[in-house]
Parts: C-alpha cells; structure tokens; sequence
C-alpha cells in the first residue's frame, strides 16, 4: 500500500514543486511594485496550464503529433525566456528597484510562467488522465490511493512553494535576485540536457564520444536536477537566519522595538517552515523513490511438459486461492509463463503471466490481490481468464477429471508474447 502511494505521490510532488518554486520567487520579485505585472504574471500561468491541460487531452487523442520535437521547441522557448527574464532582474535591481523610475517589461516576464508550466505540465497532465480514465477491470479497495497519492504530492508542492514566495518576500532585492539566479540556472541547465538529448535522437548533434560521456549521466539521472534545485532553494531561508537580531534603533520605544523582534521571529519561523517542507519533499524524492521503485522478484515458475498435446495441473495442487505460476518450453526453445488461481468455489483463474499491455513482465501477490509487476495495478481476481485492461492475457483450458487441462497448441500460439 504504502509503494502504490508513493508511486503516485512522487510525480505530481515533482512536477508541482519543480513549477511552484522558480514562480514563486519571480512572484515575489515582481510583488513588490504595485503595477500590472504581477496580474500578467498570473495571465501566463493560467495560458500555461490551459495549454498543456489541452496538449494532454489531445495526446490522449492519439492526435498530438511528435511530442519530443514539440517539448524541444518549449524548452527552447523556456531557456531563452527564463535567460532574458534574468537580464531584466539585474537590470532592475542595479537601477534601485523596486523605487520609482526601474521597472521589468511585461514581455520579459509573461513567457516565463506559461513556458515553465507548459514544459512540466503536459506530463502532469497525462500522469493524472491515468485517473479520470481508469481501466474497467480495476476495482479494488486501495485504488483510491492511487488519485489520493497524487493529489497529496501536487499539494505538497504547491505548499512548498507558498512558503519559498513568504519566504522570497521577507529577503532584501538582492538577497533575493541572487536566489532567483541560482535557482533558474538550475532549471535552465535541466531544459538545456533535454533539449540535446532531442538534438541527438534526432541526429541533429553528432554523437561524440566526449558529448555522450558528458551527456547521459546527466540523462539518466535527471532526479540530480531536481535535488539541485531543492538545495538552492535553500539558500532564501539561510539569508534570513544569517541576518543579525535587530539592536533598538534611536527613536524606538521599548513597545515599537519588541513589534520588530516579534516580526523578525516571524520571518524565523518561515524560513523554517522552506527548510521543513524542503527536507521533507527531499526525502520523499530520494528515499521514498527508491523504496517505491522496487520490484518484487516474481516466484519461481513450477516447469511443466505436454502429454499426448496436453498439460495437466491437479486442481488440489492450486487448491489454496493463491497464486501458481507454471513455466512451459514451446517450440523453438521458447520458455512461456502462465498463471493459476482459485477465484472461489469451482471458478478458476488461468491466464499468461502476460497482458496486452505491460507485455510479459508478469503478476505477483501482494496483500492477497494479483498485482502486475510493471505497472503496480491491482487485478480483481473475478475477471481474471477475461480479456481486456491489465489482465492476463487467457486462453482456452478445460477442466476434466479433478485437473485443469491446457492443450499445448494453446500456449504455442502465444509463444510470440514471450521472445
């Protein structure tokens, strides 16, 4: 129960912190002016989701044309956008913002939240479709933790990243550019690998052996990207606890002097509340991804052979209601799974340990229920022997003489599944 959660905590925590952090910093920042930028920057977050919400539906479609060409161009978009929004913050921030006379261009802020969100969102977006289409044959108790586990880590983000925009708000202008800086770069070197890990899919960039050596660590461990960003992060809580406690100031009452430690302690307990969610979000997405990405070794297969054309499993031997894998070498040396279960009474499961989807990765228990090793759904053991969703993929038996009675031209004619 606990690896199904995590499973599905772990994206939208990602996906929701990865956006929520960078935004509420450039929020922040453009706060502190009154003017219309902060409303255009909420503008472009909404354009933002919109489109990603509606590139995910048309995924789903099967209309949505090349996907890895289209995040390219997004993510170029994003690097350019996020490079020219960082321009302008130096630029304010030398000219004395946020006083009268210094001022951020609309345009230079208004890319930055619809390219960030776009870029995480489609995956967002197709993670959750998971959810409003499930398949027919999922009906077990714990499917709610499935939808539970990903809304719980999209709030979780989405909360961390409120407290980094209280935080970013308590630090001085330039405290706070230096933060943002550190912050974009790392999400600007994340967009910058994935777009030349297209470039050399596509054969665009030429694979030299120095560009490969550099290029696919950083590839494959993208969760490096993601544990940078948190570590930088921190730094917004960090300049506040480094900051002096307040000496009364001439001209101060001892009432006046005690509302300022009364706000500095409140600043304190802020930047502990960034460090608290930060660690937390940390330990999630290092420790509770690892324990969620493991996978159970399947059971050994019990080997079995054809009499006359013909395999018979004793009904007693599968008579518990747990789970039988049964091993068969079809022609052509090709070894194939199949699977066994009582369902109740005189009923009986038999299937490959195969599906349509998910291929032959097989089944395992877990908790008393069938569950597909590759991607975690739980089968209800009533519409095992059926076709469709995650099932194991069934094929014809009989049952005869107290024994399940497979004909091995059955199974030959699935060994395709199983090379």
């Amino acid at each position: 129960m606990l690896q199904t959660l995590l499973q599905n905590l772990l994206p939208g925590l990602q996906n929701a912190t990865a956006v929520a952090i960078p935004l509420a910093v450039l929020l922040a920042f453009v706060a502190r002016r009154p003017g219309g930028l902060t409303k255009w920057l909420r503008r472009s977050a909404a354009l933002g989701t919109a489109g990603a919400l509606a590139l995910a539906a048309m995924r789903l479609a099967s209309v949505l044309g090349d996907r890895e060409v289209l995040e390219g161009w997004v993510l170029v978009w994003a690097i350019v956008a996020e490079a020219l929004m960082l321009v302008y913050l130096w630029r304010s921030y030398k000219g004395g913002y946020p006083d009268e006379g210094t001022n951020i261009p609309v345009w230079a802020v208004l890319s930055v939240p619809a390219a960030l969100i776009l870029a995480k969102g489609l995956d967002f977006f197709l993670f959750a479709g998971r959810f409003v289409m499930p398949a027919a044959d999922v009906v077990w108790p714990g499917y709610a933790l499935q939808p539970g586990g990903f809304l719980a880590g999209t709030a979780l983000g989405l909360l961390a990243g409120l407290a980094v925009f209280r935080v970013a708000s308590m630090v001085s202008v330039r405290e706070l550019v230096r933060g943002a800086t550190a912050i974009f770069a790392v999400v600007m070197a994340q967009q910058a690998v994935i777009v030349i890990q297209v470039l050399l899919a596509r054969g665009i960039l030429p694979m030299k052996k120095w560009l490969l050596a550099l290029m696919v660590p950083l590839i494959n461990h993208q969760n490096w990207f993601f544990c940078a960003l948190l570590a930088v992060t921190l730094a917004l809580p960090a300049f506040l606890f480094l900051r002096r406690r307040p000496a009364p100031a001439p001209g101060l009452n001892p009432a006046q002097y005690r509302k300022l430690l009364a706000a500095v302690r409140r600043q304190m307990r802020w930047g502990a509340v960034v460090i608290a969610s930060i660690s937390l979000v940390f330990g999630l997405a290092t420790v509770g991804k690892a324990y969620a990405d493991q996978k159970p070794e399947l059971s050994p297969a019990v080997p079995v052979v054809a009499q006359k054309g013909e395999i018979a499993i004793s009904l007693d031997s599968v008579a518990d209601g747990r789970l039988h894998r049964y091993s068969y070498t079809a022609s052509g040396g090709t070894v194939m799974r199949f699977i066994i279960i009582k369902k109740g009474g005189s009923a009986y499961g038999v299937g490959l340990d195969a599906c349509d989807i998910c291929g032959p990765t097989g089944y395992y228990e877990r908790d008393g229920q069938v569950v597909c090793k590759l991607c975690d759904v739980v089968m209800n053991k009533a519409t095992i022997g059926f076709k469709g969703g995650c099932n194991p993929v069934p094929f014809p038996y009989k049952i005869t003489g107290g024994k399940i009675v497979i004909a091995a031209e059955a199974l030959e004619k699935e060994k395709k599944r199983f090379r």
